[in-house]
């Protein structure tokens, strides 16, 4: 999965080399990440309009792998933060609060073993924020982890946080620009509320592409925004050099299929 690969390299350049030393046993930061993924996806729930996943998670670890982490669990935590960030991202689901992810020990478990817990916290209204709560202190007898503030909300925001403010673009126009280099070729203007891509004739974009497929993707508008979906193709559709399923479009975002590219423009 692409979001692993990128989140694996974020934390080999955060621990500056530390990353290979540091974990030749116990647990490791991937086995984190694919944990995270399989939870923010058994987290999710149908809202009225849209699915809803979990924004907090909790991960208990062995007091070995948590002295593992000290030095840059703030870093790990952060960037596990943004991958349940990118994964809610990749499938177009909502949290209903900023990601945040915390690290604690739990003393029953051995060297190598975690557990994942996560739950909803909605993101606080500006007069109910206070100073940072304090976590309870629950190994007076080892290093004093517990004690620092609770993590800030890490990895950016979700872009469909219900109540998030958003730049107004009322019916913005909006195209899909195909390039060679980087050069314009032809621009197809995002009018109607779908635009298929593929190599089929029928296809609003054809592309004369052989890796590209008959029916290969499309683009729909939902309000004022746009959605990219693969439709199942051979080789997929990639946002910003990232395989998706489906993405929301923002302005410069390049979607590539194949050995073509197309890139999304919005105006105002």
């Amino acid at each position: 999965m692409g979001i692993l690969r990128h989140f694996e390299r974020r934390v080999e350049g955060a621990v500056e080399g530390m990353f290979a030393r540091a974990f030749r046993s116990g647990v490791q930061p991937v086995e984190l990440g694919k944990r995270l993924v399989r939870t923010v996806e058994d987290s999710r729930a149908v809202g009225v309009n849209r699915v809803y996943v979990h924004n907090v998670y909790v991960f208990e670890l062995s007091q070995r792998d948590r002295e593992r982490f000290a030095d840059y669990e703030n870093d790990l935590a952060n960037e596990l933060a943004a991958l349940a960030v990118d994964t809610a991202r990749e499938n177009d689901w909502a949290m209903l609060g900023p990601a945040r992810v915390e690290l604690v020990t739990a003393d029953e478990l051995s060297e190598g073993r975690f557990r994942l817990t996560s739950h909803v916290e909605a993101a606080q209204r500006p007069e109910a924020a206070a100073a940072p709560a304090q976590a309870p202190v629950v190994e007076p007898d080892g290093p004093n982890w517990a004690a620092a503030p609770v993590p800030e909300p890490a990895g950016p925001h979700t872009a469909m946080l219900p109540g998030q403010v958003r730049e107004a673009k009322v019916r913005a126009p909006a195209s899909l620009l195909l390039l060679t280099g980087n050069q314009v070729v032809r621009a197809f203007p995002l009018s109607g509320q779908e635009l298929s891509i593929g190599r089929a004739e029928q296809s609003d974009i054809t592309l004369a592409d052989p890796g590209v497929s008959r029916n290969h993707a499309r683009v729909v508008r939902e309000g004022d925004d746009f959605i990219v979906e693969d439709l199942r193709s051979t080789n997929g559709t990639e946002v910003n050099g990232q395989l998706v399923r489906r993405r929301r479009l923002a302005d410069g975002d390049v979607v590539k299929l194949a050995s073509s590219t197309l890139q999304f423009r919005r105006e105002g």
